[in-house]
C-alpha cells in the first residue's frame, strides 16, 4: 500500500440525528444463509452507531469505528474478538449516512445483518419511517484535503470540496466494460441506495466452498455471466453505484461527516478502510484509527 500526502480539518456543523421511534428489520444473512433480525433504537449524541449482539449478551457492544474492523473480505466485518463480531455493516452504515443519522443502537440476533434485497434502500426506508430527530450537539465533520492511497491497481483520492461527492470506477469484461457513477448525497435515496451488492456467476461454487454467499440469490445479487448481466440491472451502471454505497458505508467508520471530493477506481472494502485510516490519521492522530 502506498500513501501520498495531504490533509483534512475537523469542523463543528449541523445537529446530530437519531431515529425517533425503533423498528425491526428482518431477513438473512448474505454470507451465512442464517435468519437476522435486528432493531434499530435511538442513541444519545456522540454515541456513534452501536452494534449489541442480543444473542452473545455476555459480550461487550461494539461501536462502528476503524479500530473495531475485523474483516474486509466481501464486506466489512466488526468486533472486538473472533467470537463476537458483526457482519455485513456496511449498507445499513451507508444507509445512515444518507439519512443524516449519526447516533443509533442496533440490536441484532445472529451474526450477520440481514441482506434484504442486496441494496441499502431496505435499511434507508426503516430509517426513514423511524424519523430522523436532531439533537443537542453539533455533528463533526471532516473537510478533506489532498489524500491519495494506492492497493496494487486500485487506487482512491480525495480532495476539498463543500459537500461529499463520491466519483467511482468500476471495470468490469465485455460487453459491460468500464463504467463510472458520480453523485453526492443529495441523491442517495434514489440513486445510490437502491443499487444491489453484484458478483459474477462464474464465482459462485467457490464462495460457497468458502463459506461465503450462502444467502446470495437473484434476489438479491445483480448476478454478471460471459454476456452481462443474468437478471435486470436497475441502473445501467448499477456495479459502479453499489461500490459507491458500500464507499460511503465504509467512510461511516470514521464517526464523522465527510465533506469533499472522493475518486476511487478499482477498489474495495480494503481500499476503503485504508482510505479512512488515512483521513482519521491526518484528522486526530491515534483516534479510532
Amino acid at each position: 500500500m502506498k500513501v501520498a500526502p495531504g490533509t483534512s480539518r475537523v469542523a463543528a456543523a449541523l445537529a446530530q440525528g437519531t431515529i425517533g421511534r425503533s423498528v425491526t428489520v428482518t431477513g438473512v444473512g448474505l454470507h451465512t444463509g442464517a435468519p437476522a433480525r435486528l432493531r434499530l433504537e435511538g442513541a444519545p449524541p456522540g454515541s456513534g452507531i452501536v452494534f449489541r449482539r442480543l444473542d452473545r449478551p455476555e459480550a461487550a457492544p461494539i461501536r462502528a469505528t476503524l479500530a473495531a474492523v475485523r474483516e474486509t473480505r466481501r464486506g466489512v466485518t466488526l468486533g472486538h474478538d473472533e467470537e463476537a463480531t458483526v457482519a455485513t455493516v456496511e449498507h445499513l452504515l451507508s444507509a445512515a449516512v444518507g439519512q443524516g443519522i449519526d447516533n443509533l443502537l442496533v440490536e441484532l440476533e445472529g451474526p450477520e445483518l440481514p441482506a434484504m434485497d442486496g441494496s441499502a434502500a431496505g435499511f434507508a426506508r426503516a430509517l426513514e419511517e423511524a424519523g430522523r430527530i436532531d439533537q443537542a450537539a453539533p455533528a463533526r465533520e471532516i473537510h478533506l484535503g489532498s489524500c491519495e492511497v494506492v492497493e496494487g491497481q486500485s487506487r482512491a483520492s480525495t480532495s476539498a470540496g463543500e459537500e461529499m461527492r463520491i466519483t467511482y470506477a468500476v471495470e468490469l469484461p465485455a460487453p459491460l466494460g468500464r463504467m463510472v457513477f458520480s453523485g453526492t448525497l443529495e441523491g442517495y435515496r434514489g440513486e445510490i441506495a437502491p443499487a444491489r451488492t453484484w458478483g459474477f456467476a462464474a464465482d459462485h461454487a467457490a464462495l460457497e466452498a468458502a463459506g461465503l454467499a450462502r444467502g446470495a440469490s437473484l434476489e438479491n445479487v445483480l448476478v454478471i455471466g460471459a454476456e452481462g448481466y443474468v437478471n435486470p440491472p436497475r441502473f445501467p451502471d448499477e456495479p459502479a453505484r453499489h461500490k459507491a454505497l458500500d464507499l460511503i458505508g465504509d467512510l461511516a467508520l470514521l464517526g464523522a461527516r465527510v465533506r469533499g471530493n472522493v475518486e476511487v477506481s478499482g477498489g474495495g472494502h480494503s481500499l476503503h478502510v485504508a482510505l479512512a485510516r488515512e483521513i482519521a490519521r491526518r484528522w486526530a492522530p491515534g483516534e479510532g484509527a
